[in-house]
């Protein structure tokens, strides 16, 4: 894949804790009740610096705080580590991805000082923005995000499309100007995808805390803010007679391999993207039955072979889960059994829901 000398991106998930409770995270059950499955921790100070040796960080160009499960606002120690890793690296870029709901105005002014960027996921106007980002409150939002702004911080608004907002999209953007954001980015979801089904949804179901039916979020009607992948789903079907067939003879190319990128999640587990480690812990799978952890099981100590408080992340990337494993599924020809749906779905070569859902503004 890469070897550990050649990596020079980090994308660190330091806490699996979140204010939020947004219906297509993993870390609930549909906006409802927390993920059984997920564990609740985060990464102090002392665990970055044991488990990220200087020479690795002077190594690096770019670590960027983006959650799986959490968001890294959450965590005690997000701003101690952001000074770290500048006063041990002053070239490195450092960015951060926030619902932005938390912290004081104190600490967003001193981030400012640090990070070389926010992301700001606002997914609408006051009315409209806790419809997705579930548990947040606007005005907390924006008062943090004018705190960091007003200091002189980097910040981007990304703001997710759905139905319930694509009317707001050009009322946001222009608020964005005025506030002074840096850049505003349109997200087109690729998550109207059923992981179950192998297909695209049109609907996503919101849950209560109790399980109950709570609305739904649906895609957005006009078509330019639709995934453009998504929109490919039904000529791929229609060419390989359906969506499964294409996911098992496409090719894979891998894009943290190309951008010699790995992922340390909150538990420490050394991962080469979010895409595969985020095959942990999905609650409608049955527990440790993901194709992920049946190759972790094949591991010497299983998950703590990826264990970065235990073994060195050298050890792990120069290890078989990195060098054999992983890079052998992409050359097989079925995604029930050894080749990885995860990465045929997130990095084949005409299906990229990811890479499509950006767009500058």
């Amino acid at each position: 894949m890469y070897q550990y000398s050649q990596i020079k991106t980090v994308h660190l998930e330091l806490s699996s804790k979140c204010n939020a409770s947004c219906p297509m995270c993993l870390r609930n059950i549909c906006g409802g009740a927390l993920n059984p499955q997920l564990p609740l921790t985060e990464l102090s100070l002392e665990d970055i610096k044991r488990i990220m040796p200087l020479d690795f960080v002077k190594q690096l160009k770019r670590i960027y705080m983006c959650g799986n499960y959490g968001d890294p606002i959450i965590a005690r120690d997000t701003l101690e580590i952001f000074k770290f890793f500048r006063s041990e690296n002053p070239s490195l870029n450092l960015s951060l991805f926030t619902n932005a709901g938390a912290k004081s105005s104190s600490w967003w002014r001193e981030l400012a000082r640090v990070a070389n960027s926010v992301h700001f996921s606002i997914d609408g106007l006051e009315d409209t923005n806790s419809i997705y980002r579930r548990g947040t409150d606007y005005k907390k939002i924006m008062e943090n995000a004018e705190s960091y702004i007003k200091e002189g911080g980097y910040a981007i608004w990304d703001f997710i499309v759905f139905h319930h907002n694509e009317q707001e999209v050009e009322t946001a953007k222009s608020l964005a100007k005025e506030m002074g954001f840096a850049e505003f980015v349109i997200k087109k979801t690729g998550r109207f995808f059923s992981n179950q089904k192998s297909q695209v949804k049109t609907e996503q179901i919101i849950l209560d805390k109790k399980g109950n039916p709570d609305g739904a979020l649906e895609m957005p009607k006009n078509p330019k803010y639709q995934n453009r992948s998504l929109q490919k789903e039904e000529e791929l079907s229609k060419k390989h007679g359906s969506l499964h067939n294409y996911l098992n003879q496409t090719k894979v190319f891998c894009k943290v391999s190309r951008e010699k990128s790995l992922y340390l999640s909150a538990e420490a587990f050394v991962f080469p993207c979010c895409w595969t480690a985020n095959q942990l812990y999905p609650w409608y799978f049955k527990r440790n039955s993901s194709q992920i952890w049946k190759m972790i099981e094949q591991l010497p100590e299983k998950e703590d072979s990826l264990n970065a408080k235990k073994y060195s992340i050298q050890e792990i990337v120069q290890g078989d889960f990195f060098q054999k494993m992983i890079p052998n599924s992409w050359l097989a020809k079925d995604i029930t059994r050894d080749k990885l749906r995860v990465c045929a779905k997130t990095c084949g070569q005409d299906f990229n829901p990811f890479a499509d859902q950006f767009v500058s503004g």
